[in-house]
C-alpha cells in the first residue's frame, strides 16, 4: 500500500449478543456523513468468513466446514482482501466485528486459548496500517445479561440461540448441552472477549453493555467516533 494515500477508515462496534451493537451502528450511520454500515448479517459483508444464518451470523454449521485453524486463515484472508480494495474517504462501520464474527467462531470451534490470542495479534498486525477504532460494549455480569435478553426476546430467540450453539465443539468437548450449557459457554466467552478488548492496540472506547440511559451511551459513542 502507498502511504501517500489516506488510509481506509474503519470503526468496529462489538460486544455480546443483545448489547445494542446493530442499533449503535445504525446511529453512527445516521449522524456521521460518508459512512458505510455493515451489520452482522449483511449479505454483502466483506469480512465474513462464512455465510450468516437466517437470524444473524451464528454459523451453527461452521464445524462441518472449518477446523479452527482453517477458519482463522479464512478470516484473515477476508480482512486482507478488503483492505486491498476498500475505498478511501469513507468510514467503514462493522457491527459485530472483529470479535463476534471471528473470535466467537474460533471459540465455538474450541480453538486453544493461546491460538485465539495469536489470532487476535495476527489480526491486529494486518490492521496496523489503518489504525482501526473499536467501540466495545462491556458486560461484567454475562449470565444475568444473557438470561435477561432471552426473557426480553422470548422463547423463539432462546431456542434459536441454543440450537445455534449446542453443536459447537466447545460444548461437545465439555459434554455440555441445553440452555444451561449454552449459558455456561457464554460466561466463559464473555471473560475471554473482555480480556481481548483490553489487548486492543488501537483507539478504543469501552462503554457499558446495559447503560442506565441508552441515549447517553449513544451520544458518547457518536461524539467519540466523529472526533477521531
Amino acid at each position: 500500500m502507498q502511504t501517500s494515500i489516506p488510509p481506509t477508515q474503519i470503526l468496529f462496534i462489538d460486544g455480546l449478543p443483545g448489547s445494542g451493537k446493530s442499533m449503535a451502528a445504525e446511529a453512527v450511520g445516521r449522524h456521521l456523513p460518508h459512512s458505510r454500515i455493515f451489520l452482522e448479517s449483511a449479505p454483502d459483508h466483506p469480512l465474513l468468513a462464512a455465510t450468516p444464518d437466517r437470524m444473524g451470523a451464528a454459523f451453527a454449521d461452521i464445524h462441518k466446514i472449518h477446523s479452527w485453524d482453517s477458519f482463522a486463515a479464512a478470516a484473515l484472508w477476508k480482512l486482507e482482501s478488503f483492505l486491498e480494495t476498500a475505498g478511501r474517504d469513507v468510514l467503514h462501520v462493522f457491527e459485530s466485528h472483529p470479535i463476534q464474527s471471528t473470535v466467537r467462531v474460533l471459540f465455538q470451534l474450541d480453538a486453544p486459548q493461546t491460538s485465539i490470542l495469536q489470532f487476535w495479534s495476527d489480526l491486529q498486525d494486518r490492521l496496523a496500517f489503518v489504525q482501526p477504532r473499536l467501540i466495545y460494549f462491556q458486560e461484567n455480569t454475562p449470565l444475568q445479561a444473557m438470561k435477561g435478553i432471552a426473557r426480553k426476546r422470548g422463547p423463539a430467540w432462546e431456542s434459536y440461540l441454543i440450537e445455534a450453539l449446542k453443536q459447537s465443539r466447545w460444548m461437545h468437548a465439555r459434554t455440555l448441552s441445553g440452555a444451561e450449557g449454552v449459558y455456561e459457554m457464554l460466561v466463559v466467552y464473555a471473560d475471554l472477549i473482555n480480556r481481548l478488548a483490553g489487548l486492543w492496540r488501537f483507539p478504543v472506547l469501552t462503554l457499558p453493555a446495559r447503560p442506565q440511559k441508552y441515549e447517553v451511551r449513544t451520544d458518547a459513542m457518536i461524539k467519540w467516533a466523529g472526533c477521531q
